[in-house]
């Protein structure tokens, strides 16, 4: 018989600071066995996060137990969980993007032997020799001299699995890993997986199981935070993807004036020279799929758009914008609204859902006035439009990833936005809640709104897509 390496005995737990005690996780029963690499699955909110953070020992029980093997007995401490677990989540993406600290990728992989968030002492020899592997394992080895400021959602995303990954943990954790990385990447980490599955025990989290590997023993299904052998209302649905719209395609030439138009546009983040030479044009009724390889500069080309990045001399951007004679930037703010990952990092402020949605309004992080009624029905209107109806006052730290990136959504909605950039928009939804969004989005477009979409999953792409372009090394090249 293997080995267990963690055993959770009837766990439960509700969140620090929630007076009315509310279970996330109800009696948890679940052996943990040395090689049984298993999967949970369920949908968005029921629970998968909270319980890596519950194995990692980032959480902690308040009914029941939850014990660790550190190599010689069972340990209930959440230091030896800690120890002998490493967790790769979106929250510990946002954690680093938030702190904006300037390290390099090779401090941050570093940092995965020791469980720290910074470097505190001079590495040993094999430990950068264990890192300079890693990184070739994984294609990664230019990101390693550069700061983590400068990658991109991918290239951090990828350099947090191999900080995950360095130290050889004995319990492995990943929640929802691949998401953000291009499909040459997702190979190679897939491979370097394969090989550390030999030695580690790997738990995940994935709303796409078609994407699974054939190694994973086990499926365990999550609903309302209750362990099940078989699958409750988790949805293997399909969507029919099409390049081709219908009936909505535009062209440039059948339009007078783009909403948006770049030209010859070179951009520098952190003194790198990131967008070479873009010249691009939005028009009204244009929706645009945006795809290229991890760090080609898709968001930054977003950000650029969205005004959170500026155009180099004698480079220009302009926004013709309807019912508007000036487009001063708080304006620009509101109808040209960007969602991404990045921008819900930076979103620190622990409020509910509801003054989430408010503070779209102007944009703001954070609230800082007042709202009339009108507005408050406005903004629960746009949570009940993303599948967000009764979650009003939940705390937008209390929300799973995926319900927490449809808030975002309806947050942009709020500034009546003609124009929505969209950075890899399903992160972290299930399979229901996937279809639901893009739903949603092709509803826009019937209203007027036009869009531009980067993802890296072609199951993500909205039908309402009619223009296609293709972002390398900093150039983009238009394709349909």
């Amino acid at each position: 018989m293997s080995q267990i390496l963690c055993r959770l005995d009837h766990a439960g737990l509700f969140l620090p600071g929630d007076t009315q005690r509310r279970l996330i996780l109800k009696d948890i029963c679940l052996e943990i066995a040395k090689g049984e690499h298993l999967v949970l699955i369920g949908k968005n909110g029921a629970g998968k996060t909270t319980l890596l953070r519950l194995v990692h020992g980032e959480a902690w029980t308040t009914q029941g137990s939850i014990a660790w093997f550190d190599g010689s007995a069972f340990s209930s401490s959440r230091i030896t969980g800690l120890a002998v677990t490493s967790l790769v989540s979106p929250a510990m993406q946002e954690n680093f993007q938030r702190h904006a600290w300037d390290i390099t990728g090779r401090e941050l992989l570093l940092t995965g032997f020791d469980g720290t968030d910074l470097l505190y002492s001079e590495p040993l020899p094999q430990r950068v020799q264990r890192v300079e592997e890693m990184a070739d394992a994984l294609g990664a080895t230019p990101l390693l001299s550069r700061s983590i400021l400068e990658l991109s959602q991918g290239q951090l995303r990828l350099l947090l699995l191999g900080r995950a990954m360095v130290r050889r943990p004995m319990l492995l954790l990943l929640d929802e890993c691949t998401d953000g990385l291009d499909a040459r990447h997702r190979a190679l980490f897939a491979k370097a997986l394969e090989k550390l599955a030999a030695s580690s025990t790997i738990v995940l989290t994935t709303h796409r199981e078609s994407m699974l590997p054939d190694w994973i023993t086990k499926k365990i299904y999550i609903d309302d935070g209750m362990l099940f052998n078989e699958p409750r209302g988790i949805e293997e649905e399909s969507k029919s993807i099409s390049l081709v719209s219908s009936g909505n395609t535009v062209r440039s030439t059948e339009l007078h004036e783009p909403l948006i138009s770049v030209e010859k546009a070179d951009v520098y983040v952190h003194g790198k020279k990131v967008l070479h030479n873009i010249n691009w044009q939005l028009y009204a009724g244009e929706n645009w799929l945006l795809q290229g390889a991890n760090g080609s500069g898709k968001s930054t080309f977003l950000r650029m758009l969205a005004g959170d990045e500026q155009v180099a001399w004698p480079g220009s951007i302009t926004f013709s914008l309807p019912k508007e004679d000036n487009i001063p930037f708080m304006i620009l703010r509101r109808r040209v609204r960007l969602v991404s990952d990045y921008a819900q990092a930076l979103y620190e402020y622990d409020v509910n859902c509801l003054e989430l949605v408010l503070s779209g309004l102007e944009n703001t992080i954070g609230v800082y006035r007042e709202f009339s009624e009108e507005e408050r029905a406005l903004a629960a209107e746009q949570l009940a439009r993303v599948g967000l109806q009764g979650r009003e006052q939940a705390s937008i730290r209390a929300i799973s990833t995926g319900q927490l990136r449809r808030a975002f959504l309806a947050r942009a909605l709020m500034g009546f936005p003609l124009v929505l950039l969209l950075d890899e928009a399903c992160t972290g939804l299930d399979t229901r809640g996937r279809l639901e969004y893009l739903d949603v989005l092709d509803r826009l477009v019937d209203e007027g709104l036009s869009y531009v979409f980067v993802s890296h999953y072609r199951e993500d792409i909205p039908t309402s897509i009619n223009r296609t372009a293709v972002m390398r090394e900093g150039c983009l090249e238009i394709t349909g």
